[in-house]
């Protein structure tokens, strides 16, 4: 990375953790990107040029997790299913997903009727990003949908399951295993059919 674009990425890393600060403390509808901008030292036009709208602040972390998931397709090991190299993403993020920072960014979002409607295209954007690295990997345009509708489902399923236990207090090893357990039978289910497990 050169020099502009490692100044770049750490403007757009200040703004962001300016804005979740914020967030944290008043809530995110009740937070100004004039007052994101001020904290930040910048101007309104500089933060919009980093990020499209306010929500796209809250959800910095897209451009890099959805880079994530095509590399867990397009990237992965020979001989490695892209079920496997999802479910070893998937996994490798749950500390992530119960730790106490986390429980943060789970009652910012649970609190804001405009980043649950946001969280509904990012997960649209994911799919759609995963349904064409399925593509590129040799799945047919129909099926390739369909593959990444229900993984997304997956991940949908596991995300919120992290926020309840979050909300409730319950991070740590246990919390931990618990999120382990729910994607490693999502992904049996999908493996080996939910036929199998519904009769």
């Amino acid at each position: 990375m050169g020099l502009r674009e490692t100044k770049k990425l750490a403007m757009r890393q200040q703004i962001a953790g300016v804005a979740m600060r914020l967030f944290a403390t008043k809530g995110f509808d009740h937070v100004t990107v004039a007052e994101i901008a001020a904290g930040a030292g910048v101007s309104e036009k500089t933060v919009f040029n980093y990020f499209p709208t306010k929500e796209d602040i809250f959800f910095d972390e897209v451009p890099e997790r959805l880079r994530a998931l095509t590399d867990a397709v397009r990237s992965r090991p020979e001989g490695a299913s892209v079920l496997a190299s999802l479910k070893e993403k998937q996994l490798s993020e749950a500390p992530r997903l119960t730790s106490p920072g986390f429980a943060v960014f789970a009652r910012i979002l649970e609190g804001s009727p405009a980043l649950l409607a946001k969280e509904v295209d990012v997960m649209a954007r994911f799919s759609q990003v995963l349904a064409e690295a399925l593509q590129e990997d040799g799945l047919a345009e129909r099926d390739a949908r369909i593959v990444a509708g229900l993984l997304m489902s997956v991940h949908r399923q596991y995300f919120r399951a992290a926020r309840r236990q979050a909300l409730a207090g319950k991070t740590g090893p246990a919390a931990l295993r618990q999120l382990k357990a729910d994607i490693s039978r999502a992904y049996e289910l999908l493996e080996h059919g939910v036929g199998a497990a519904v009769g």
